[in-house]
C-alpha cells in the first residue's frame, strides 16, 4: 500500500504522511508532479489538507476513489518506528488492515505488539510501546462505491487480518 499527499503539502501534512506510513508499514511516496494517472494500477491513500493541516484521507484502488475520511490530527511525537504488525483495538474504524484484537483473544498467551491503534469514540490513538505518538479524530466518512462488498474486498488485507464492518 502507498501513502502520498496532495501536491505541495505543508510541513505538518508531510510529517503526518511519513509517520502514518512508517507506523502502518506502508510505502510513503513523495508526490511532486506525479499525477493520479501514474498511480492508477495501485492501491493508495492520498492525504489532502485544509489551511495547512491534514484534513482528508482518500482511498483509491485502481484509479477509483472508494472512500474519503474527514480527519483532524494532533501533534506528532518523534519516535523511532520499526516495521512490524499493528494491532487494532476497536470496532468501527479499522480502515488500515491492522490485526484485530479479537484474533489475539484466541491465544492462551497473547503475543506483545508494540504498535497499537486504539479506537476511543471517534478518535484513533496511535501508540508505540504504550506511548501515544499521535491522535486522529474522524469527523466523517464518505463512500464512493455503493457496493459495500466490493469496498470490503478492495480494502481487504492479508488473510490473517480483518477489516471491521464499515
Amino acid at each position: 500500500m502507498i501513502i502520498t499527499t496532495s501536491r505541495k503539502p505543508s510541513r505538518k501534512t508531510r510529517s503526518f504522511a511519513k509517520a502514518i506510513s512508517r507506523f502502518l508499514n506502508y510505502r510513503y511516496l513523495q508526490r511532486g508532479k506525479l499525477s493520479l494517472k501514474d498511480l492508477e494500477n495501485e492501491r493508495f491513500w492520498i492525504i489532502s489538507e485544509l489551511k495547512g493541516n491534514p484534513a482528508f484521507l482518500s482511498f483509491y484502488d485502481k484509479g477509483k476513489k472508494l472512500l474519503e475520511i474527514s480527519i483532524s490530527v494532533s501533534n506528532i511525537k518523534k519516535a523511532e518506528i520499526e516495521r512490524g504488525e499493528v494491532v487494532y483495538f476497536g470496532e468501527k474504524y479499522n480502515f488500515f488492515g491492522a490485526l484485530s484484537w479479537k484474533l489475539l483473544e484466541k491465544f492462551d498467551k497473547k503475543p506483545y505488539f508494540p504498535k497499537k491503534i486504539v479506537e476511543n469514540g471517534d478518535e484513533l490513538i496511535f501508540c508505540l510501546g504504550g506511548e501515544q505518538i499521535f491522535k486522529m479524530k474522524i469527523h466523517g466518512i464518505r463512500r464512493f462505491d455503493q457496493n459495500r462488498q466490493s469496498l470490503r474486498e478492495s480494502l481487504q488485507a492479508p488473510p490473517h487480518q480483518e477489516l471491521s464492518d464499515l
